[in-house]
């Protein structure tokens, strides 16, 4: 199988080879995508910057993300402003977050707008954040489900949040459900808390360890939660030390609980610590008075 797949793609190197010596556009972007897999960087861009020469949109947007990736940001910029100028829409909502970082907000927006026009699905959520944060939130629900509608599952998850905070609790699980389904760690947990919260415990239980699986620090602390209130402490003390680790002052706070009530006064005593270092001012305190209530104990 694999001599096949190697006797293939030198077959299609060959091709592309052929095509771009021809003058051929499609041919010298294809030879630039199978040249940076081979990681010829020095080669891809050469080739990338005949596609674009030759006017392909896909070439001056590949040549934009190469030149991006090491950070040279004034020809990336101009590489994708000829891409957009060919209709190419990712490669303005690219743009778009290019001028953002520069400090251009109007530019940026823009830029995020015409990609959402062409069918971006990250132009889309890009505008629907930026909707958001000026307090727009019907013209940002409708962004987000454009985002949605076309795939992206940061969209569905942003969509979530907003119709769970206006209590639509059911069309929000709807939303964090294709996150998930399009392996959006917060998506997985969202689904789960709201899976929790109308008692189905198992299928809750499965969305917090996609979460955790995937890396999500809110969601292995549910699944810690989920796994103490059914009496399984083993299991949740690994889980809340993996919160911790992943950074969640919750998952220290709890953890620590956990450690002193089988007698690890060091181990609950650091935990505590660093649950006391969090920036929430009321767990903070309370890991304070337990870190406090702790050295009593064992005085």
């Amino acid at each position: 199988m694999r001599a096949f797949r190697a006797r293939h793609l030198k077959d299609m190197h060959a091709a592309a080879r052929r095509a771009d010596e021809r003058g051929d556009a499609d041919g010298s972007n294809d030879l630039g995508a199978l040249l940076e897999r081979r990681r010829d960087t020095a080669g891809a861009e050469a080739a990338f910057r005949r596609a674009d020469e030759r006017g392909h949109p896909v070439g001056a947007f590949n040549l934009g993300l190469l030149l991006e990736r090491r950070g040279d940001e004034v020809a990336a910029e101009a590489a994708y402003r000829r891409a957009v100028a060919r209709g190419h829409a990712a490669a303005s909502n690219n743009l778009g977050a290019l001028l953002e970082r520069r400090g251009d907000t109007t530019g940026a927006e823009a830029a995020f707008r015409c990609a959402d026009e062409r069918g971006d699905p990250d132009g889309a959520f890009n505008v629907g954040v930026r909707l958001e944060r000026r307090g727009e939130q019907a013209a940002a629900e409708a962004a987000y489900r454009r985002a949605d509608e076309r795939g992206d599952a940061h969209g569905a998850f942003n969509l979530g949040v907003l119709l769970e905070r206006r209590n639509d609790d059911a069309a929000a699980e709807a939303a964090y459900r294709r996150a998930d389904e399009r392996g959006d760690a917060s998506g997985a947990g969202n689904r789960g808390v709201l899976l929790d919260k109308r008692g189905h415990e198992i299928e809750a239980e499965a969305a917090f360890r996609r979460a955790d699986e995937r890396g999500d620090a809110d969601g292995t602390f549910n699944l810690g939660v989920l796994l103490a209130r059914r009496g399984d402490t083993a299991a949740a003390e690994a889980v809340f030390r993996r919160a911790d680790e992943r950074g969640l002052p919750d998952g220290a706070f709890n953890l620590g609980v956990l450690l002193g009530r089988r007698g690890d006064t060091r181990g609950a005593e650091a935990a505590y610590r660093r649950a006391a270092a969090s920036a929430d001012p009321e767990l903070a305190w309370a890991a304070t008075i337990a870190l406090e209530s702790l050295r009593a104990r064992s005085t």
